[in-house]
């Protein structure tokens, strides 16, 4: 019984060593391949570190791990920064029992929650943003998952 669980932590092993090898490879290739010089319009647009989402009202919100903290920054259509127009965003997520956590200003444009995420990230984690009269503005979920590497 005990060969067949180190056989099976072997190919496990293997099976991940093996695909990070042949994503290496294909990163490789992809910065090998000669540029032309010339941009497209989806690359000039702005690139918003960490995971980009729409806002109801036009606008985007950045949100990216940085260490254990979860950091949501405010942007225009242009996706150029904002002052935040919400007080506050609470965060929950389950990592084997329920969690939560507020986003507090950081900086002008930015909210930043205290180092509570545990790595791996592999959470659903479900975000209200709140305004100034402590009604919920807008709502959102989305995945953390892996490192916060980018």
């Amino acid at each position: 019984m005990r060969s067949i669980a180190l056989r099976l932590a072997f190919i496990s092993f293997f099976a991940c060593s093996a695909a990070s090898v042949i994503f290496a490879q294909a990163d490789d290739v992809a910065a090998s391949t000669p540029t032309t010089g010339q941009t497209s319009e989806s690359e000039q647009a702005t690139k918003i570190p960490g995971l980009e989402i729409a806002r109801p009202g036009g606008g985007f919100l950045g949100v990216r791990t940085e260490g254990v903290t979860l950091r949501v920054t405010f942007y225009d259509k242009d996706k150029k920064k904002i002052p935040a127009d919400a007080a506050r965003i609470t965060a929950r997520w389950r990592d084997g029992r329920p969690r939560f956590a507020v986003l507090l200003p950081s900086e002008p444009a930015t909210m930043s929650s205290p180092g509570v995420f545990q790595r791996p990230f592999n959470y659903i984690v479900y975000l209200a943003v709140v305004g100034p009269d402590d009604s919920v503005l807008e709502t959102h979920s989305l995945t953390l998952a892996g490192s916060d590497k980018e």
